[in-house]
């Protein structure tokens, strides 16, 4: 059975509040736009080991782009729980926008664990590679626009664990 990996929360404006709202993104922005290129990643002790492989390899990945990573508080928060039978495996929404209301200051990156059970390291890995990819502002990959199946932007039934050079240009355009 097929189903969703990621689905981003965009956030809306409600009498000053940052409030999100379900949206569907499209590869070259619509992710969640971060308020810089130096992001501090959260993650707690509790994390799976499957959740803390995903994180250091979406962490890994969002490397390879203009953003740089460390460890620390405040902009990537990162958590795996079972959040039951729903039709995503991964999400990434804002949880906090800047004093402008431009862009996110706090993002949450959650895996479901029931929705990922039966799903190896490899699966897990991919997903981390997806919901960081929301983080550096891009959206997902229709099949058509990765004909060659490499992109973990993909929003099917394949995994692959990577970035590929498309995405990479799309974090770099959308963070300068």
């Amino acid at each position: 059975m097929a189903f969703k990996r990621a689905s981003l929360l965009i956030p809306t404006i409600l009498v000053g509040l940052a409030w999100p709202v379900p949206a569907y993104a499209g590869h070259g922005g619509n992710g969640v736009d971060p308020d810089n290129q130096n992001q501090y990643i959260e993650a707690p002790d509790s994390l799976t080991t499957y959740g803390s492989d995903a994180m250091n390899h979406g962490k890994a990945q969002l490397e390879r782009s203009d953003i740089t990573t460390h460890w620390g508080t405040n902009d990537i928060r990162v958590y795996d729980y079972n959040y039951g039978d729903t039709a995503w495996a991964g999400k990434a929404d804002c949880l906090d926008l800047n004093w402008l209301g431009q862009s996110c200051d706090v993002i949450r990156i959650r895996f479901n664990e029931h929705s990922m059970a039966g799903h190896g390291q490899g699966s897990w890995k991919s997903l981390g590679c997806h919901e960081f990819g929301h983080t550096g502002d891009i959206g997902h990959r229709p099949a058509s626009g990765d004909t060659d199946k490499n992109s973990c932007m993909r929003d099917d039934d394949i995994w692959p664990q990577n970035f590929d050079s498309h995405d990479l240009v799309a974090i770099n355009s959308s963070t300068n």
